[in-house]
């Protein structure tokens, strides 16, 4: 499709996309002790609010199939889910000590406090972690402010699913360094992602079809693919293994390349068999998933010519590899890249 004929779904898509962002700041600016406690440190709060803005770009894709924004109770949800998100990944981190990876400590606390059969519930799999990084209780105040805001079918899907969202990033391969097979990188990541939307989506009315998980599932697949490459050397840097750092360290980055577009594929094909609101929502919902795709081909191409200049990728070099989007000069650079290439993802 051109890019004339795109149009009317990309400015749906920016419309759509500046409407949460901006009542996002508002959130934020106004309601951010109402909304995360008195009780987090400002570094605790600024990760809440990148959560938030991160999680608002899935809410507005939803909100586009579904032809309706996110309303105040969503938005609260999704605040409240972000942090918990945020705050579960600060823990994690805290952890990180010279001889263990960032989830040992909760892979330990998993097996300590649940004994030899995992746990069972979500909040008995997030007490277990949460006692072993001092932060059981900010942990299981944001997990009961969503359970008890969800209906009761709604909760139980989100539950079960936050559980096995858990069980991935305590299972034990985040352990390991590099060999690990690529058809477990893939499927762990592809799981972790698609699970991890699909918990926004279950915050959404009404409950999503079936047809509309796989929606969130492979959107969520392709968000974690973007992810991947852009924090390529972050991960290299902490020795998490990915699908991405799989293909770059052993020179075959071609095949990141291909693995991405084939997650677009497979979220554009979910989304044209799922049912939407209108001809005009399913679209503007591709638009925007397409933003999010245009901004990795830029970063892919960032990679495939600094691989060409040196050679090999220039792992040594932070402010060479990693491209900030903080950055004016970056994002003036990607939006030349989005303009040439018709906002097109592929």
């Amino acid at each position: 499709m051109s890019t004339l004929k795109r149009c009317p779904a990309l400015l749906n898509a920016l419309h759509m996309l500046l409407q949460h962002q901006l009542r996002a700041e508002h959130w934020i600016r106004f309601r951010s002790a109402q909304l995360w406690g008195e009780a987090l440190s400002a570094e605790q709060r600024s990760r809440c609010r990148h959560y938030f803005r991160g999680a608002l770009f899935l809410g507005s894709i939803f909100a586009a199939q579904r032809g309706q924004a996110l309303c105040t109770r969503e938005m609260r949800r999704f605040a409240y889910l972000a942090a918990l998100a945020a705050l579960f990944d600060d823990s994690a981190e805290i952890t990180l000590g010279a001889a263990y990876s960032p989830l040992q400590t909760a892979a330990n606390a998993i097996k300590t406090s649940c004994g030899s059969s995992p746990c069972t519930t979500a909040p008995q799999a997030l007490l277990a972690f949460a006692q072993q990084t001092n932060s059981a209780e900010t942990l299981l105040v944001f997990w009961q402010k969503i359970r008890a805001d969800l209906p009761s079918e709604a909760g139980t899907l989100f539950e079960k699913n936050l559980l096995r969202v858990f069980e991935i990033e305590t299972d034990g391969s985040w352990l390991y360094e590099l060999p690990v097979p690529i058809q477990t990188l893939q499927k762990r990541a592809e799981e972790k992602g698609g699970r991890s939307a699909l918990l926004f989506r279950l915050l959404m009315r009404p409950l999503p079809a079936p047809a509309e998980c796989r929606v969130a599932r492979a959107l969520g697949a392709l968000v974690q693919a973007s992810d991947d490459l852009f924090d390529l050397w972050h991960d290299a840097q902490r020795q998490i293994p990915t699908p991405a750092r799989y293909w770059a360290e052993a020179g075959h980055f071609y095949l990141a390349k291909h693995h991405f577009e084939q997650q677009w594929r497979c979220f554009a094909h979910a989304l044209q068999a799922a049912p939407a609101a209108s001809g005009i929502g399913r679209q503007t919902a591709l638009a925007l998933a397409g933003m999010l795709a245009t901004l990795t081909h830029f970063c892919l191409q960032h990679y495939s010519r600094l691989a060409q200049k040196h050679g090999t990728l220039p792992w040594h070099q932070r402010k060479t590899m990693v491209l900030d989007m903080a950055r004016w000069g970056t994002r003036l650079r990607a939006v030349a890249f989005a303009l040439k290439n018709g906002f097109s993802p592929m």
